[in-house]
């Protein structure tokens, strides 16, 4: 699978990173000594369909295209297995694989250089002062109306265990969301899901103490109350059905939510392209240089 894995076994710590496939990729695409950027994305910026080419423009594009294609497509397997702190990049850049532009061709470099810098980063987990009191935790988080193109909202979420990461996911909402909370509220439902399944798994396995309940951490108060209260109002009439799941999670005992500091919100990395401080503050939760 091209994942790399280093044990410690006396000191409970496994390390798991893709350096020898990031760099079969580097230079593959001769970009081996390019510059490192700092970041994976330039922040806020906001690529959009409008950067797409014509028919004509396109044609003549036709081999950079298969190249923003095929990379692209390696960049997913990374994010999905050992390189959570490029998902977001990887999901933005991912909307425009059908008809790449110039400017997408440009932040999909400016990511492989950030991926020269960072070649021997990956997941760390490490054991050696396990919690068990802190059992398995989440954090999500959405940025409203992100798509210039469909006014959707980017949903994300990010799984602890212990504080190492072990499950993550960022997308596109499916639909328009009329306000902050409500995207926040559909994050909600999509991070509970994803603990039921957590619940299951290490049920299942035998570990249901580190999942009963699941603490999620949100950094919308509204969003929250929203989660724990019932009533049914006009602001949130709206909502669509399968949105309610967080609610029903809660009352069901598999999760609970809490607030937290937006500056201490892991999963706002996974939801927009942030500054360099910001980044690399939340970086260092979700990835680590290998020191083994």
């Amino acid at each position: 699978l091209g994942c790399n894995v280093k044990r410690d076994k006396q000191n409970r710590i496994t390390f798991m990173s893709q350096r020898k496939s990031i760099m079969t990729l580097l230079e593959k695409l001769n970009m081996a000594d390019c510059k490192p950027a700092d970041t994976p994305m330039v922040a806020n910026s906001k690529p959009t369909k409008r950067d797409c080419p014509g028919a004509e423009t396109a044609a003549v594009m036709i081999d950079e295209q298969r190249w923003y294609r095929s990379t692209i497509a390696s960049m997913i397997y990374f994010a999905n297995w050992t390189r959570p702190d490029i998902s977001y990049t990887v999901s933005k850049l991912c909307r425009f694989m059908h008809n790449p532009g110039k400017e997408h061709i440009v932040a999909l470099k400016r990511l492989i250089r950030y991926m020269k810098g960072t070649v021997d980063y990956g997941i760390k987990m490490d054991f050696s002062d396990f919690n068990a009191k802190l059992g398995v935790y989440g954090h999500y988080d959405a940025a409203h109306a992100d798509c210039v193109d469909t006014m959707r909202s980017t949903l994300a979420y990010v799984f602890f265990l212990s504080g190492c990461p072990i499950s993550w996911h960022t997308k596109l909402h499916t639909l328009v969301t009329t306000s902050t909370n409500h995207s926040e509220y559909c994050a909600a439902a999509k991070a509970a899901k994803e603990s039921k399944w957590l619940d299951s798994l290490l049920t299942e396995l035998g570990y249901s103490h580190l999942v009963r309940p699941i603490a999620l951490s949100s950094d919308s108060k509204g969003a929250i109350a929203m989660t724990y209260n019932p009533v049914h109002r006009s602001a949130t009439k709206h909502v669509d059905l399968a949105d309610h799941y967080a609610r029903e999670a809660i009352e069901q005992g598999i999760t609970t939510v809490s607030y937290i500091n937006t500056k201490e919100m892991i999963a706002d990395a996974l939801t927009k392209p942030l500054g360099n401080a910001d980044f690399a503050r939340h970086r260092a939760k979700l990835v680590s240089e290998c020191s083994m």
